[in-house]
């Protein structure tokens, strides 16, 4: 957790660095959007206008608060259509080693079944190929993916909150696990 607060210390600082610079420039010329608006916004907030000492401790709230809220959604049923939650496939994040079924058929009428890998440990893996998406994807694509074709839901806005901190709280599964960065395994041997 050291090593996450000091690497987020770190890149907020070159962020304001590089944006005291860019504040020198004309600032006629330079209109920011609302992104980076916002950005600039909670940059004042943590490095300008809280303590040195107090922003560690914000931090980890705020990371807390992710991760809990991250948590209730992947326990949450309505998700989806189905009355299923990610914790129904992957129990305290494992898995019930059996197989999901996607309530949809293909196009010859086979109804897919997939092997129900364990998350502890697979955020280490993404971005990776994924077939549905038949391209490399994130780890909250993957989510939504889970959500679309098991769970029958809307997928989550990627930019949004929820997004972000159900993909934070399934990171978390993988906490002390090596980074394989494009693993890809083989469930139909």
């Amino acid at each position: 957790m050291k090593r996450i607060l000091f690497l987020a210390f770190c890149t907020v600082l070159t962020i304001s660095v590089v944006a005291v610079g860019q504040g020198k420039q004309d600032k006629k010329a330079m209109k920011p959007d609302p992104a980076l608006a916002m950005a600039l916004k909670n940059m004042e907030k943590v490095m300008l206008d809280m303590k040195m000492e107090d922003r560690p401790k914000y931090m980890m709230k705020v990371q807390e608060q992710s991760l809990a809220h991250g948590k209730d959604l992947f326990n949450e049923t309505k998700l989806g259509t189905v009355n299923r939650s990610c914790n129904t496939c992957h129990p305290s994040g494992g898995t019930t080693s059996g197989e999901a079924e996607i309530p949809m058929p293909l196009k010859n009428g086979m109804i897919p079944k997939l092997p129900i890998p364990t998350l502890i440990g697979a955020a280490a893996q993404f971005p990776k190929y994924k077939v549905p998406n038949d391209a490399v994807i994130q780890l909250g694509e993957m989510n939504n993916n889970c959500i679309r074709m098991f769970m029958m839901g809307k997928p989550l806005d990627l930019n949004g909150k929820d997004a972000r901190d159900l993909a934070a709280y399934v990171s978390s599964l993988s906490n002390g696990r090596e980074v394989e960065v494009g693993k890809i395994e083989m469930m139909n041997k």
